[in-house]
């Protein structure tokens, strides 16, 4: 509870500026001695990355929300922002050099800590140096490339961001290769040289370098190719023709092309030439090219084994004959290929496979063995020796492909399939992944034409969104599109949205996404296809490894080796191993709806178990975890909810660890519990994340997930379930937000009468005695102190009645405020007295604190100042331990009163005013003006104490706590008498109505003084 004694932050020092890294050239990342700091949300890394653009310059938050929403800013705008920047600080432990400056954010860092200014400034070092040394400054600058700029972040500003980010880029590759090619290493460059031509396919002097390049290692044929190629770009997509540079580079290849004979001699042997057609439109994919090219160029070691992995439709079979057509020039005695449909119910034959090879190899029909060994020997006679590639394409696995590696160091072998193929040994290997936004965009554009893409890019990134970038759907939606001219793209977008019916859209001709995911779950057992299914069922970002044993009811072992072998299927990903050391998972969204049809048309009984079965497990870890997270003593709110144990989960991780952790797969397991009427499970465990979102801070996500299970519980008649719901929603909206209209606290009274009755309508006691708590800090704040000692009474009963010790400690601790408000110290000091008993009985360290904090309140009212700061600084040992910053602030502000008017106080009273700021706590940002107020008039600065006591009565009149406005009045016309004396009795005559109006004797008397003499003085 925040109030009179409220609550407060943690004082961390800064980090020496050097520790911390920050880098935009790929994802967002911020590392803090080496590790990563985890900057969960998209919003929060584009804010971040925003500030690093423009670091070292102040970034307004007008300029900040543009570059956010680009114009079409919300309302909430800047208290969005505000949360976002506290989210970013909270994630670094405050170690940023994040500062707040001139209405706006300040970053600090430079070339030694920020990958894009050094990028920068290793590219403007290399000017004037020798060549040599030019490209290893340049090569340096490009090595901080970790993909796309800006990938992982989400706002109006990105786009454009990363264009101007990728054109400083191409522009140093460009420079690199220039330089190679003066240094005469154009051979080395050719690969690399080819996957950025290719992905840059408009940028001419990449195209040129290449040409050179391949001209200059005697592949004049190549080079022209390459000119056909951009020629055909450029008239096909822009109907241009290239530049006088261009022509000029071609005219020098094709002069070279004149002047040789280049007739080939009669063949010894049958060259084979199987390859399919060079796929004409093929996009993106440039590292993996890369990657392959380096791979497949000849060189001194054996001839490798290359696999392409991946889930179905990924586009393994079109990287891989795109690789071996680029690789065919280096492999002169042929090219084999085979489609070994291993995704099929009957996938090809060895034999069969062999056989046909060894036709072309030129081998007599009648000269094939008929045994399997005999035909593998025969065939690996033919190839010894000789530099041939080898295509196998949709491989089932290994025993399928082992008979047809050739067995000499000659030949390259390229395998593509949904296996894993672990089994190859000594393997290279390519896991490919769906497309980066950039590359599904340009195949969508060359499908569908790019001039429509173009016109309506907001249309298209939905459509890839829906479609998950999986290169095969997105082929087939820019098949649909460029067949159907006349439809507007929002046609295919509301076809897509229909996720009963996505996959019925995803047809064009033979190309269809349902028939490549069917294959893949038709190749795996019962038993991985029935957990596929139900895990299938639940709406989570990743899926934790015991939710499989969970839903399967199977022992843990054999439950990993389910997912296993899903994974190995390409059926599900491996999204890797969280802090736990457990494994998660997440499916591609539409394998996801396929595998949900399966479970409608193979166990439509069997959802609302699974489900129940799910949320079971879930709710079994949070409630463990909860109750090991210290927190405001609220009696624990049992439905009818069924817990399912998780038996495979190990020692349980640290609870705050895990509530963070698994965070967003619980907020969407809550909603989904909503949406199916599992109410009892979604209000325990919206209940149980609440410890965890008050300690850290998390009060967007709070406020947010118990609005919308208070909703579904009040529709459906929920008594409990909203009661829990509001109970944490009056704990947010009185103490943590500052934009409600209307009096804080009269609000929170009127909160706690509904509490009250909903609580008894449910009929838990527990519940009633919290609510009560509740009713008499609100009745204590208004000032009606005798209803506000009846509530509080009554909440002591009814904890006693039902055992409810947190309940007890919290109202003891009511009882005191009742008894501060009425200026009772001796009262107050005896029930915090059996509060901190309480709380230490409970083993609850965090009331302890709190408990502390009011301690050391009472103490310092009755100017006991050194019993003050020993209570203070224990609490605030505590509160250190569980990095609960913003519980700290009460700490720190009575300390500030205890010093005063020592030195200390205003250290103290400054961070405590940063970090209500911060947290956005009304209750304490007033309190802690008030205290600075107080400190400038002591020290005689009256112009800088009025400006915070005005903002302090501000505060205090929004939260409707009339003795904190009458105090904060009385300190403002002390601050204005000399400067202003008439404005000093409107506040001394208004303090004295409130103090009257409590029944404050005392005060009332000595205001009375003040104003008559001040009277007296100004009729002098």
């Amino acid at each position: 509870m925040r109030s009179t004694f409220g609550d407060g932050a943690d004082s961390l020092a800064p980090m020496p500026p050097e520790t911390v890294h920050y880098r935009i050239l790929g994802n967002v990342e911020v590392r803090l001695g080496g590790e990563n700091v985890v900057v969960a949300r998209p919003r929060h890394r584009a804010v971040l990355g925003y500030l690093l653009l423009n670091a070292g310059r102040v970034v307004t938050v007008e300029a900040l929300a543009d570059a956010m929403w680009g114009g079409a800013e919300p309302a909430t705008a800047r208290s969005q922002l505000q949360a976002d920047i506290s989210a970013i600080r909270r994630a670094a432990d405050g170690r940023l050099t994040l500062l707040s400056q001139h209405g706006g954010y300040l970053l600090r860092a430079g070339p030694d800590n920020l990958d894009h200014l050094r990028f920068q400034q290793l590219t403007a070092d290399s000017a004037g140096l020798p060549p040599d040394q030019r490209v290893v400054h340049l090569r340096e600058a490009l090595a901080l490339w970790r993909g796309q700029p800006l990938a992982d972040a989400a706002g109006a500003y990105v786009a454009a961001a990363r264009y101007r980010l990728d054109e400083e880029r191409i522009a140093a590759w460009e420079e690199v290769f220039d330089l190679e090619l003066q240094a005469g290493r154009h051979r080395e460059i050719v690969p690399e040289l080819a996957g950025m031509a290719r992905d840059q396919p408009t940028r001419e002097r990449l195209w040129i370098a290449l040409m050179t390049a391949l001209h200059r290692c005697g592949r004049q044929a190549d080079a022209l190719a390459a000119a056909r190629e951009m020629r055909r770009f450029l008239a096909e997509e822009h109907g241009l023709e290239p530049g006088s540079a261009f022509v000029a580079a071609e005219r020098t290849v094709l002069q070279a092309a004149d002047d040789v004979d280049e007739t080939p001699p009669a063949p010894a042997t049958v060259v084979p030439a199987l390859l399919p057609s060079a796929i004409v439109d093929f996009t993106g994919r440039a590292a993996e090219v890369a990657w392959l090219d380096a791979v497949l160029a000849p060189g001194d070691r054996p001839r490798p084994v290359v696999t392409i992995t991946g889930m179905g439709g990924v586009g393994k079979s079109t990287l891989a004959v795109h690789a071996a057509h680029r690789a065919a020039r280096d492999h002169p005695d042929g090219q084999l290929y085979a489609r070994l449909h291993g995704t099929e119910t009957h996938p090809a034959e060895p034999g069969d496979v062999l056989a046909r090879f060894l036709r072309a190899l030129g081998t007599d029909e009648r000269a094939i063995p008929i045994d399997l060994t005999e035909r593998a020997d025969a065939y690996r006679s033919r190839v010894a020796g000789r530099r041939i590639l080898v295509l196998l394409d949709d491989a089932a696995d290994e025993a399928q492909i082992r008979p047809l590696l050739p067995g000499g160091h000659s030949c390259t072998t390229l395998v593509t399939s949904r296996s894993g193929l672990h089994g190859l040994e000594g393997a290279e290997r390519l896991q490919l992944q769906v497309f980066s936004g950039e590359e599904a965009a340009a195949l969508l554009g060359r499908v569908a034409t790019t001039h429509r893409i173009a016109d309506d890019p907001a249309e298209s990134t939905t459509i890839l969104q829906l479609v998950g970038r999986l290169p095969l759907a997105v082929r087939i939606v820019g098949a649909r599109l460029r067949s159907r001219p006349a439809w507007p793209m929002s046609r295919l977008t509301r076809a897509l949205r229909d996720e009963r019916r996505r996959l019925d859209h995803l047809v064009a001709g033979d190309l269809a996404v349902r028939t490549s995911i069917a294959a893949s779950y038709r190749a795996i057992g019962e038993p991985a296809r029935r957990l596929a299914r139900r895990l299938s069922l639940f709406a989570l970002p990743d899926l934790p490894s015991w939710l499989a044993a969970v839903v399967t009811g199977a022992p843990a072992a054999e439950a990993e080796d389910l997912l296993e072998e899903l994974v190995d299927a390409q059926l599900l990903l491996d999204a890797g191993t969280d802090t736990t050391g457990a494994g998660r998972y997440r499916f591609h969204d539409l394998v996801l709806l396929y595998l949900r049809e399966r479970a409608r048309d193979e166990e439509p009984s069997e959802g609302a178990e699974t489900l129940n079965a799910g949320l079971g497990g879930y709710l079994w870890l949070a409630r463990r975890m909860s109750e090991r997270i210290p927190g405001p003593c609220y009696a624990a709110v049992r439905g009818a909810a069924t817990e399912t144990p998780v038996d495979d989960i190990g020692t349980l991780p640290d609870p705050l660890d895990w509530f963070a952790l698994e965070r967003s797969s619980l907020l969407a397991a809550i909603r989904q519990a909503c949406d199916i009427g599992a109410l009892d499970a979604a209000f325990e465990l919206a209940g149980c994340l609440e410890k965890f979102f008050d300690i850290r801070g998390v009060y967007i996500d709070w406020r947010s997930i118990n609005d919308h299970v208070l909703t579904a519980c009040r529709a459906a008649g929920h008594r409990l379930g909203e009661a829990v719901m509001l109970r944490g929603l009056i704990e947010l909206s009185t103490w943590h937000e500052a934009d409600h209209p209307g009096a804080a606290m009269e609000r929170m009274l009127r909160d706690a009468d509904h509490l009250f009755r909903l609580f008894t309508e449910a009929g838990h006691g527990p519940g009633t005695a919290d609510a009560a708590v509740d009713q008499a800090w609100a009745l204590a704040a208004t000032g009606d102190y005798e209803q506000a000692a009846v509530r509080a009474d009554a909440a002591i009963g009814l904890a006693e009645q039902h055992e409810h010790l947190g309940g007890q400690a919290r109202a003891h601790v009511a009882r005191a405020v009742v008894h501060g408000e009425s200026l009772a110290l001796a009262d107050a000091e005896r029930h915090l007295t059996i509060a901190l008993r309480l709380a230490r009985r409970l083993g609850n360290q965090r009331y302890v604190a709190t408990t502390l904090q009011f301690i050391g309140v009472l103490h310092t009212r009755a100017g006991r100042n050194p019993e003050a700061i020993g209570a203070l600084e224990e609490s605030l040992r505590i509160l250190h331990r569980y990095r609960d910053r913003y519980a700290e602030v009460l700490t720190l502000l009575t300390l500030a009163r205890a010093h005063l008017p020592h030195p200390p106080a205003r250290g103290f009273a400054t961070e405590a005013l940063t970090i209500a700021r911060e947290y956005n706590l009304p209750h304490h940002t007033a309190d802690a003006l008030g205290v600075l107020g107080a400190i400038e008039l002591a020290e005689g600065n009256h112009h800088a104490a009025v400006g915070h006591l005005q903002a302090s009565v501000r505060l205090w009149r929004r939260r409707g706590w009339p003795a904190f406005l009458a105090d904060a009045l009385r300190k403002l016309g002390d601050a204005q008498v000399r400067s202003d004396p008439v404005a000093a009795r409107r506040a001394f005559s208004e303090a004295r109505d409130i103090h009257q109006r409590l029944g404050h004797t005392d005060r009332t008397a000595e205001l009375d003084a003040v104003i008559s003499a001040l009277d007296r003085g100004a009729r002098c």
